[in-house]
């Protein structure tokens, strides 16, 4: 199996096991903030749907192109002009779920020939795209180890 088939089946199994997880969660408390300078768990979730939005087009444009100059995802100013914290709860998880399998399935398809393609997201150091698509696996991961943590405590 390929590294890019593995990251594609974790994130698959990922968003799978937290789908259900997440649907269990009372509305009230998913858009609740812990702190007022710490997001929600719905824009946790929904800075998740940005960053599969910024990688998607990263992925899929660094496959067509010698080398990719993309500019860097300002997440705080994207969860707040997308007001997570009044989208419905189910239809947020529903969205951020279905997009990450369409990532998942972006990734497995990703040709040999192009994980090396240069990208740059700017102001940060060039990397690849083989990089970027195991790195998204990883982003992903964490966020879920502190919502763990969060909803268990």
């Amino acid at each position: 199996m390929s590294t890019l088939d593995a990251t594609a089946l974790e994130i698959e199994s990922l968003v799978n096991d937290w789908r259900s997880r997440l649907h269990q969660l009372d509305p009230g408390v998913a858009h609740s903030r812990p702190d007022p300078d710490r997001w929600s768990i719905s824009e946790v979730i929904g800075h998740l749907i940005d960053s599969a939005c910024n990688n998607h087009q990263r992925f899929v444009r660094a496959q067509f192109c010698e080398e990719l100059v993309f500019p860097k995802y300002e997440q705080a100013e994207w969860v707040e002009a997308s007001d997570y914290q009044s989208f419905p709860w189910e239809s947020l998880i529903e969205l951020w779920f279905h997009y990450n399998l369409q990532i998942a399935h972006l990734i497995r398809n990703i040709p040999d020939s192009k994980l090396s393609t240069p990208c740059t997201i700017t102001p940060y150091e060039t990397c690849t795209l083989g990089f970027l698509a195991t790195d998204y696996l990883v982003h992903l991961q964490h966020h879920f180890k502190i919502l763990a943590d969060r909803i268990l405590a």
